[in-house]
């Protein structure tokens, strides 16, 4: 194959003036560099292996979902025809081999163009198809071409499975490259070695002769790291060329490269022609740090004339710089003195105030003004709030037995239940299949029992009885724990709380409450009152409970007893008061919620609302305080 292939011309059908292939195309095919190149070589080798083909073609999938676009096509003056095409797209498709045009229902061509296509399938996706049309003069030549063109395709299949692989491993190195840089950041301490750290592990990744981070203050750049820089002056004329190249990327918007390439949008980079010319550098690329919508600073990039900045590289740093900038940012925010942090919110915060706009502040600061003074001469009834429940006298929790899955929920709260009505069927579905995996190793075990005794093999048969008495145990236990699956009702009544009609396929675990039952009788009220309020509630003080399911419906209770337990909850301690309703509780079912408010008497408003401050006032003067 050297020098020279020849094919079949689309001209003459018989391939009496075959179109010449300079060079050596399988040596281009073994040496290309990218999937366009290894097509543009594949297909003369393809076309040269029928005698009488028109042409080779390489099809890939439209990202965007449109009709396949070649890649590839020999020969080059002679385009696709759209009989190829309709193969490719239908060989896409089914993603099997596909067969158009000339061709009778026996197989057999009918003497017209007959187009070949074969899928490109890499990890179970359609990726493309390579086609072939020609002449064939029987269906022995039609099945020995789409036999070459499906061996042809495997290298095709190949390159693209190689460029995919090469796309991936891009990927992954913008994901390292950004994570080294962000460890570098955060195992530092204050935002200067941070961000050296930063520019000597980019400068060193990158093979960049220096690397210098800056940020935007008081309207220009300044550079607070250079890449194996522990120190610099920050009046050398370095610094200065450097933070005027950072301004001139973040006036921009945008990432600066200099030279700039031939094809790139007019970017303004004399600032950078200066650095450039001034330090001796060969290319040089500066990417802004953007972070909390505004441009914090820049990030220079310094190489060397041999070594010039590729497209791949010009992304990885602007991936890199996206990821790090909100982290230097957060960085530098958290190594300002505290004073400066307090003055500059202060101020920012005076400024929305006093200063124009912010009218919603203004017309705020003015209502809690006339508020406080309304509070201040206003009184008020004292009321405590707790959270309150309502229970039964008995109540019975029904909990998952083991864990699992729910299959069926037959009852929710508000239902009305009998004795032993199934409540509740636990997911059993692998227990039965276990079970008769028993069984059927239990059968198995009683054949080579029996088996044993055929043959007089105490031995093995005394084995296989254990075998089998095991089986017969664990099948035991599994119907055990099938009757267990399914949860009834312990006695009559209504069930107060659990809904698991939404919870259907959920797993639980042993011991959670699934559902509670409570009969029907009288009912008890439980309050949950603060630890700060308790000394307030007494026996014989009365109040009302305003449940969640009947907002406009008060019940009255008057305090029964105060539990002298502390329970800790939701982060708070609080006691238990019980309760019992003065009134009519008919509305009322086991297991509503509400709030209910315990009457403390009269007392200024600005005293009510500013209770839990004084308080903690009062607690903090006597833990800090000399008395």
């Amino acid at each position: 194959m050297e020098g020279r292939l020849e094919a079949p011309g689309a001209e003459d059908p018989q391939g009496s003036e075959p179109v010449a292939i300079t060079g050596n195309p399988w040596r281009q095919l073994g040496r290309a560099l990218d999937l366009r190149e290894a097509a543009r070589a594949w297909a003369p080798v393809m076309l040269a292996q029928a005698e009488t083909g028109e042409g080779a073609s390489v099809f890939l999938r439209d990202p965007e979902g449109g009709r396949p676009r070649a890649v590839a096509h020999w020969p080059e003056a002679r385009m696709p025809s759209g009989l190829m095409l309709a193969a490719a797209e239908a060989a896409m498709d089914s993603d099997r081999g596909v067969v158009r045009g000339a061709v009778g229902d026996d197989g057999r061509p009918s003497g017209g163009l007959v187009a070949l296509a074969t899928p490109l399938t890499v990890e179970g996706q359609v990726q493309g198809a390579v086609g072939l049309e020609l002449l064939p003069r029987d269906a022995a030549e039609l099945r020995e071409a789409m036999r070459r063109l499906q061996w042809g395709a495997a290298w095709m299949r190949d390159l693209v499975r190689r460029e995919a692989m090469a796309s991936d491993r891009q990927r992954y190195d913008h994901a390292i490259a950004a994570l080294n840089a962000v460890i570098a950041v955060a195992e530092r301490d204050d935002i200067a070695t941070a961000a050296r750290a930063a520019a000597t592990d980019l400068a060193t990744r990158f093979g960049c002769d220096r690397v210098s981070v800056g940020f935007r203050r008081f309207g220009s750049s300044k550079v607070v790291a250079i890449s194996h820089s522990a120190q610099f002056a920050r009046q050398m004329n370095l610094v200065r060329l450097l933070g005027a190249a950072m301004d001139e990327a973040i006036d921009q918007r945008g990432p600066v490269l200099w030279p700039a390439e031939d094809s790139a949008d007019p970017v303004a980079s004399h600032r950078h022609e200066k650095l450039a010319r001034a330090q001796g550098a060969g290319q040089i690329v500066t990417v802004p740090l953007y972070a909390l919508g505004h441009f914090i600073g820049a990030i220079t990039f310094e190489r060397p004339a041999e070594a010039p900045f590729t497209q791949d590289d010009l992304e990885i740093l602007e991936a890199v710089t996206t990821v790090l900038a909100p982290v230097l940012d957060e960085k530098r925010r958290n190594d300002r003195w505290l004073i400066t942090k307090l003055g500059e919110a202060g101020t920012r915060q005076f400024v929305r105030l006093f200063g124009p706009g912010y009218l919603g502040r203004k017309i705020a600061l003015i209502a809690v003004l006339g508020l406080g003074l309304f509070f201040w001469f206003a009184t008020g009834a004292d009321r405590i709030s707790a959270e309150g429940q309502v229970a039964g006298r008995v109540q019975r929790t029904v909990a998952a037995p083991y864990d699992g899955f729910i299959a069926a929920a037959l009852a929710r709260a508000g239902d009305p239940v009998t004795q032993g009505q199934l409540l509740v069927q636990l997911d059993d579905r692998e227990m039965a299949l276990e079970r008769l995996r028993l069984v059927t190793e239990r059968q198995r075990q009683q054949i080579e029992y029996d088996r044993a005794l055929a043959a007089r093999d105490r031995a093995e048969a005394q084995a296989r009885r254990a075998e089998i008495a095991q089986a017969e145990a664990e099948i035991a236990l599994i119907d055990k724990q099938l009757e267990r699956a399914r949860l009834s009702a312990p006695f009559d009544g209504l069930v107060i709380s659990g809904d698991l009609s939404q919870s259907i396929g959920a797993s639980v675990a042993r011991g959670d409450a699934l559902l509670t039952v409570a009969p029907t009788g009288e009912y008890r009220l439980g309050l949950d009152v603060d630890e700060r309020r308790i000394a307030d509630v007494h026996p014989g003080q009365s109040g009302t409970l305003v449940p969640t399911a009947l907002p406009d419906h008060g019940f009255p209770f008057e305090v029964t007893q105060i539990t002298p337990v502390a329970e800790y909850g939701d982060g708070a301690t609080t006691f238990r008061v019980e309760a019992s309703f003065t009134g009519d509780t008919a509305a009322l079912q086991p297991g509503m919620e509400g709030v209910a408010k315990i009457d403390a008497g009269e007392k200024r408003l600005i005293a009510i609302w500013t209770r839990p401050m004084t308080d903690w006032a009062r607690l903090w003067a006597w833990r800090w305080l000399p008395e």
